[in-house]
C-alpha cells in the first residue's frame, strides 16, 4: 500500500472496501484514509548568501534579497515566517547576520532554511598628526618640555584605538634635535592607518 502513496504525503487513500447490506445484496464503496503519514512541506530554498561592503562613511549597509516562498502539496500557501535575521531592505551592521525562515502548513508541518548576510568593512582609518613643532632649548638645558595635542583617529565603525609607535609623549622634556613621534591608528577589522 505504501508504494501507492503520493509522496509528498497528507490526506489519501490506503485501501478501498465495499460495504454490502445483507439484505439488498449491493455494497457501497468507501475510502480508508491515512493523515499525513509523512511531512509534505516543501521549501524551495533561501536565497545565495550576500556580501556587501559598508557604505562610505557607515558601519553598515543596506542589504535587499527575495522573501523565500514555499509549496506544499497539502496547503496552496503555507506560511513563511522570518524567525532570524533582518527584512529585506534592511539595513545590516559590519560582520554577520544569519537569517532564518520557517514555512508551517496547516498540519503543522514545518521546514526552515538559513542564508547569510555579510558587511565587510573595508574602509581604512583616517589620522592627521598636528603641525611641526620646534621649540628652543630651556636656559641652562639641552632639552625642552614640548606640549602637542596627541592625535586621535577615527573609524567608520566604532572601537579604533590609538597608539604612539615612536617619539615621545605630549609634556615630556625633548632633547636637543629632532624627535620624530609616530601615531597609529586600528579599527575594529584590523585596518591600520
Amino acid at each position: 500500500l505504501v508504494s501507492n502513496l503520493n509522496p509528498g504525503g497528507g490526506n489519501q487513500v490506503i485501501s478501498r472496501i465495499r460495504v454490502f447490506n445483507s439484505n439488498v445484496g449491493s455494497g457501497t464503496p468507501k475510502n480508508v484514509y491515512v493523515n499525513n503519514l509523512q511531512a509534505c512541506l516543501a521549501v524551495p530554498g533561501c536565497p545565495s548568501n550576500i556580501t556587501l561592503n559598508a557604505g562610505i562613511g557607515t558601519c553598515n549597509a543596506i542589504a535587499t534579497y527575495t522573501t523565500p516562498t514555499s509549496i506544499d502539496n497539502c496547503t496552496s500557501s503555507p506560511v513563511v515566517t522570518q524567525i532570524a535575521g533582518l527584512a529585506n531592505g534592511a539595513t545590516f551592521p559590519v560582520g554577520v547576520t544569519t537569517n532564518t525562515f520557517r514555512a508551517t502548513d496547516v498540519a503543522g508541518n514545518t521546514a526552515t532554511c538559513s542564508f547569510t548576510v555579510t558587511v565587510v568593512d573595508n574602509q581604512a582609518p583616517t589620522i592627521t598628526c598636528p603641525a611641526n613643532i620646534s621649540v628652543n632649548a630651556s636656559s641652562g638645558n639641552c632639552s625642552a618640555i614640548v606640549t602637542y595635542t596627541a592625535p586621535v583617529g577615527t573609524d567608520n565603525c566604532a572601537g579604533a584605538t590609538t597608539t604612539q609607535t615612536l617619539g615621545l609623549a605630549s609634556g615630556a622634556t625633548f632633547p636637543v634635535g629632532v624627535t620624530t613621534n609616530t601615531f597609529s591608528v586600528t579599527d575594529a577589522s584590523g585596518a591600520t592607518a
